[in-house]
């Protein structure tokens, strides 16, 4: 099967809400998804040809069918990620006497990960929940559960589910509904309502009626943080950092920088006796923030539970948002949040990119500078010149950080001015593996290889 009629065969499967994924290309969950997706189709299409046995239909349901399965299986992890943080995140709540609830989850970056809200009406009950790694950027993705239980004729209970899914379009465009799936389900009196077990319906977004207007799409986007900071403006019902100092007064943490479990997270600092953090907050920008930066600079890695700062990562970034403007902090660590990738990403190059070590106590092992030690061998790989003194122009992207150090990334160089300004000159991909040493933390193992220019 030749890749034009691969193409062709994905195409024909015209399924836009399983095609896309709820991150961005930033976070690499896209090209994950991808690249299985591809691997699905190489083993059927040599299937195909082996035996014969499958029409064209067939293995084109096969694809989208395989495809949306993978797709679950990423979105189902991104949960599990945010259900993870939930003991080491602080919780606020508020009921009232019809037993309404809402709830609110601020993990160790104060970060919003989740909200869920109740409504009771007698015997009637809705439950709305909000997850997501990031709720200030749409194209990190959100999902949303809505559940409705209705009292039925027979005594039983009657049960309405959606999830809806939201993030990058696939015709651009963040913060967009992506894809829907809904649950419907009739339970006797006495059996119990979990739906595990009710298939799932998948709603055709192509049809307009099913999409929701901007107003909607708005105002379901920006709920979730409205409601969490009306919530904060009372005392937190379960705080598990609340009578722990620490190393507290020398760090503010960085959002959007917390480990998958919430242990952990990247914080701003500096080398001096005291730190006047009330001069050093901007109120345009609600952060913590050094306009032009500082020579005493620190980043430091930090145990959330602990309040305690175990280590230096070596890179300089030098605000407690995520992002300003270009200039952006993109942490991604391992799933048993072990390693860490700390890139200063911004529009032509990357600024820094570092990778640590947290082992067993916790201990900080150390870290190493990828972009001082890949810059070169990247540029000698393309057979580029490569000025010491400049440094390079590579924009690096976090694709993969294992249990076990491996490190998957990619590079590109832009041309940021003239004619061709905006187009890529080389792309390539990058592993390489972290091993711990007794003098620390080193890098073996790099594996670089060309990809075609994508800009």
């Amino acid at each position: 099967m030749t890749e034009l009629c691969v193409r062709r065969l994905v195409a024909a499967a015209g399924d836009p809400s399983a095609g896309v994924s709820i991150s961005s290309a930033r976070s690499g969950m896209k090209r994950n998804i991808l690249i299985r997706f591809w691997v699905v189709i190489g083993i059927l299409a040599l299937a195909r040809n082996a035996s014969g046995a499958l029409s064209v239909d067939e293995q084109v349901k096969m694809l989208a069918e395989r495809y949306r399965q993978v797709e679950d299986q990423m979105l189902a992890e991104r949960y599990r990620q945010v259900e993870d943080q939930l003991a080491w995140s602080v919780r606020y709540a508020s009921r009232d006497d019809k037993g309404d609830t809402e709830q609110a989850w601020f993990n160790g970056s104060d970060d919003l990960v989740k909200l869920a809200v109740e409504r009771r009406n007698g015997d009637e009950r809705e439950l709305a929940e909000y997850f997501a790694l990031d709720f200030e950027n749409d194209y990190d993705g959100m999902f949303m559960l809505v559940r409705k239980e209705t009292p039925a004729p027979d005594g039983g209970v009657q049960v309405e589910e959606s999830r809806k899914y939201f993030g990058e379009g696939k015709r651009g465009g963040n913060g967009v509904l992506i894809r829907e799936l809904r649950k419907s389900a009739h339970f006797k009196p006495d059996e119990p309502t979990d739906t595990v077990h009710t298939p799932n319906v998948t709603v055709d977004l192509t049809k307009k009626s099913n999409q929701p207007t901007e107003d909607e799409l708005r105002e379901m986007l920006n709920a979730p943080t409205k409601m969490a900071e009306e919530l904060r403006k009372g005392a937190p019902e379960f705080d598990p950092f609340a009578n722990v100092k620490g190393d507290s007064d020398k760090y503010r943490v960085i959002h959007g920088s917390a480990s998958l479990d919430g242990r952990f997270a990247i914080a701003l600092g500096f080398a001096r006796e005291k730190i006047d953090w009330d001069a050093l907050y901007d109120k345009e920008f609600g952060s913590y923030y050094v306009e032009g930066g500082a020579e005493d600079i620190r980043n430091y890695v930090v145990d959330v539970a602990q309040k305690k700062i175990l280590g230096q990562t070596g890179a300089g970034w030098i605000g407690t948002r995520r992002r300003y403007n270009h200039p952006e902090c993109v942490v991604t660590w391992s799933p048993d949040s072990s390693f860490f990738v700390q890139l200063l990403a911004n529009k032509w190059s990357s600024d820094d990119c570092v990778a640590g070590k947290i082992a067993t106590g916790p201990k900080f092992v150390g870290t190493v500078n990828l972009l001082k030690t890949l810059t070169p061998k990247i540029y000698a790989f393309v057979k580029r010149r490569f000025d010491p003194e400049e440094g390079g122009a590579l924009s690096f992207y976090n694709e993969k950080v294992t249990n076990d150090g491996a490190v998957e990334m990619k590079a590109e160089e832009y041309t940021s001015s003239g004619e061709r300004k905006g187009e890529t000159n080389f792309s390539v991909s990058v592993r390489l593996r972290l091993r711990e040493t007794p003098k620390g933390l080193s890098i073996e193992g790099v594996n670089i290889r060309r990809l075609p220019n994508e800009r």
